[in-house]
């Protein structure tokens, strides 16, 4: 992730132990997401992502999560 920080820190499925993975792939959507508004330095979030199941319950599911980013260096405007 860039100049991103994220409020809660850490992303879980209550039904798994995977908060490593879904951690990253909040991360990995907000910080894709946060590039469109260069002009705010702080933003609340909702993403969904997929959790991949763990151990013998293989299945796959959605995930919601919400937050809050903040930016930690200044921002560069974005050309289109």
């Amino acid at each position: 992730m860039s100049d991103i920080t994220l409020v809660p820190a850490a992303f879980r499925c209550p039904d798994h132990d995977n908060v490593e993975l879904l951690t990253e792939r909040v991360v990995d959507q907000v910080d894709r997401e946060a590039q469109w508004f260069t002009d705010r330095t702080t933003e609340a979030f909702r993403v969904s992502v997929v959790c991949p199941g763990s151990g013998h319950d293989q299945l796959p599911h959605r995930r919601v999560f919400d937050g809050r980013w903040t930016r930690t260096t200044a921002a560069v405007p974005r050309v289109a």
